[in-house]
């Protein structure tokens, strides 16, 4: 662990501390954002994140619910940072994190183990946004569909959420149509579509997805989200969800 590239800071006010590194993907609004759309009910028990980084949506989680928390994060110095931030927040009786391929999900879980599972996966295709494609292999990874894309991604999380259990998504809002055609591809019907907008005069960037396996249809459109003023600041709305 080269530690020279490392910091630890607050983890926004939730009295709680990320441990990062300069030159892996750390941790942004959209996990937050994911985090907070998540609607997690008494009788949750078991959540699982895919492709889980450095463990920030598992930690915001852990200001939600007792319910044991999963994740699953292919990239060794990631998951060697998650199991840090575990411990230094002292969560390791609630949080477990798994390093491995999630493809090979089987060797861990039974089918249907899970009552929610969420993901903030690469947002882009491999022939994406070449330019945002890094010498440092452990970016590319996290920003473009290099080791997983969304159909798998999908199709594993049909795989481990139970019957009604519930499937999170945050994704670009311009893949929308791929991605409700492949929810129903693995029998998932989508329930509530949050759009994000960086300001309010600009299209909306990000879309929050909660789906149902072998959910009855109907879907509601909620209202926006407005991330930005125009001044840069954030909205009042967003430095809620900060507290």
């Amino acid at each position: 662990m080269n530690t020279n590239l490392e910091s630890i800071i607050p983890l926004l006010n939730k009295n709680l501390k990320i441990i990062q590194r300069s030159d892996y993907f750390n941790f942004s609004i959209d996990s937050l954002l994911i985090s907070e759309f998540v609607n997690i009910q008494k009788n949750t028990k078991k959540i699982l994140d895919l492709g889980t980084g450095n463990a920030a949506i598992p930690l915001f989680l852990s200001k939600k619910t007792s319910a044991r928390i999963y994740g699953i994060e292919i990239q060794e110095i990631s998951y060697n940072l998650a199991l840090r931030n575990i411990n230094i927040n002292n969560l390791n009786d609630q949080i477990y994190i798994i390093y491995d391929n999630m493809k090979n999900y089987l060797k861990y879980f039974n089918k249907g183990f899970f009552d929610i599972i969420i993901s903030n996966p690469p947002f882009f295709k491999i022939n994406e946004n070449v330019k945002f494609l890094n010498n440092l292999e452990q970016l590319s990874i996290a920003r473009h569909e290099v080791e997983i894309d969304l159909d798998e991604l999908i199709k594993i999380s049909s795989e481990l959420v139970k019957d009604r259990g519930y499937f999170y998504l945050v994704h670009r809002a311009d893949r929308l149509s791929e991605i409700l055609n492949i929810l129903q591809k693995y029998k998932f019907e989508a329930k509530k579509i949050k759009f994000c907008y960086t300001t309010k005069y600009k299209n909306a960037k990000i879309v929050l997805i909660e789906a149902i396996k072998n959910g009855k249809s109907g879907l509601t459109i909620l209202p926006p989200l407005i991330i930005n003023k125009e001044n840069g600041e954030y909205t009042d709305e967003v430095l809620k969800m900060f507290e």
